[in-house]
């Protein structure tokens, strides 16, 4: 997909280095227009030349001089400002210029949000001096500038905050403090993918609109020391997002993350039976996502002639699939549809049990296997002493694997065994995975 870019070069420049990294699928082309009141003549130059399949506007400047302008025949939208953006600006603020945060200026961010933003970060009674100008005034940059200019100079405000290249820069010229704000990452990822989902619906020929709905979860509760579970999620959450946007290229998909554990992939019905289930995509995702019994995925997939349609039904695919196991994906076509899974993967292979064991009873597999050589299954009932002579390890040593064994519901108590003097010995079964006695188990 190419997208044609309007907007200053700093800000352009931003999106074009995000594309290049993580977006290699869309294509940018760049029309870099310092002054916003070009932006309308810019947006009709590309729509006469056919040259894009979307337009993405800066920010809501150089947007709202265009949008009066701009004909339907291709999509197109606006960077928005988001609290991200803000918190960076904020710290930036802080951190350079030594801003205490107290007093502001801002010209095109309503207070309420710089406000929510900075209790947020635990600063309360930040005065905002928003400047009383809009679009329509006549020589709209200029008044700004004059506005944080005078704010600061008058002692007013310890800095000033834009999102304008021809504010900022004579500002930082005169040894003013003024951050400009930029767009966050997660904000241009939002907006493109926007833009390639109504490109898709816009295209005729590429039939009708597929939605593939991911959820993955994770149990990691049993570990005990707090900062290697929380690494844990991290590294696990970060490897199945890379996942996700690589098989999203492939299918040529926009990607829209709900929280921390679903995705949805938005595509066409040709793509998904060619590439993803063909190409077996879903198994092999299915089969990544489960790879570890801490790990869980379900995948529902749903096709229809809208996108709300194709999501509604994917999400009613997904919640097939966890009504029915982890590891399983489901494909709804229309809403009477009962359709089977279309791919399972067993989330609970030998191997994947025996590591639970492990972490259950906190023994190491090889200990594990020494353990199952000295209880052949034929062995009815032993003591500890007897025990500890076949293992070749104190008794000590001995009673602390029984102990963890026992917390897990492996040891039973079967009788006492009296042996001359001395307190009778307590004879005990225990009971073994049967995938320590193979010898194709890890």
């Amino acid at each position: 997909m190419k997208i044609g870019i309007i907007g200053p070069e700093t800000t352009a420049s931003v999106i074009r280095d995000l594309v290049e990294q993580e977006l290699p699928d869309v294509q940018l082309v760049l029309r870099c227009s310092e002054f916003f009141e070009e932006s309308a003549a810019v947006a009709e130059q590309f729509q006469a030349e056919h040259e894009v399949d979307a337009l993405l506007f800066t920010g809501p400047t150089n947007y709202a001089y265009a949008r009066r302008r701009l004909s339907p025949t291709i999509p197109w939208t606006y960077l928005p400002h988001n609290r991200v953006s803000i918190m960076q600006a904020l710290f930036e603020a802080t951190t350079i210029y030594h801003s205490d945060l107290r007093a502001v200026s801002v010209d095109r961010y309503e207070p309420e949000m710089l406000t929510e933003v900075l209790e947020g970060a635990g600063i309360h009674g930040t005065v905002i001096h928003k400047a009383p100008y809009d679009l329509e005034t006549y020589e709209f940059e200029r008044h700004l500038l004059d506005f944080h200019r005078e704010q600061y100079r008058s002692g007013q405000v310890s800095v000033c905050l834009t999102s304008m290249e021809h504010i900022c820069s004579p500002l930082l010229e005169e040894g003013v403090p003024c951050v400009r704000i930029y767009p966050a990452k997660e904000v241009i990822q939002e907006q493109i993918y926007h833009l390639q989902v109504r490109h898709l619906s816009a295209v005729k020929n590429q039939g009708r609109l597929a939605t593939i709905a991911i959820q993955f979860d994770y149990v990691f509760d049993d570990e005990r020391d707090l900062f290697i579970r929380e690494w844990e999620k991290m590294r696990y959450q970060n490897e199945f997002k890379e996942r996700v946007y690589s098989i999203a290229q492939r299918l040529e998909a926009a990607v829209f993350e709900n929280g921390t554990g679903q995705f949805y992939l938005v595509t066409t019905r040709e793509m998904v039976e060619n590439v993803f289930l063909k190409g077996n995509e879903n198994a092999k995702l299915l089969q990544f996502g489960q790879r570890s019994y801490k790990y869980q995925v379900w995948l529902g997939i749903g096709v229809g002639s809208t996108m709300l349609e194709a999501r509604s039904r994917a999400t009613m695919a997904l919640n097939r699939a966890i009504a029915d196991r982890p590891g399983t994906s489901y494909l709804v076509e229309s809403e009477d549809s009962r359709s089977g899974p279309v791919a399972t993967w067993n989330g609970d292979p030998p191997d994947h049990r025996l590591e639970r064991f492990t972490q259950q009873t906190h023994l190491s597999v090889a200990t594990l296997r020494r353990l199952a050589q000295a209880l052949p299954p034929e062995l009815e009932s032993l003591t500890a002493q007897q025990l500890s002579s076949r293992l070749g390890i104190t008794l000590r040593s001995t009673n602390r694997i029984l102990s963890r064994l026992e917390e897990a519901g492996c040891v039973t108590t079967v009788g006492k065994r009296t042996a001359g003097k001395g307190r009778p010995a307590r004879e005990i079964r225990i009971s073994l995975p049967e995938e320590l006695y193979r010898s194709d188990s890890v």
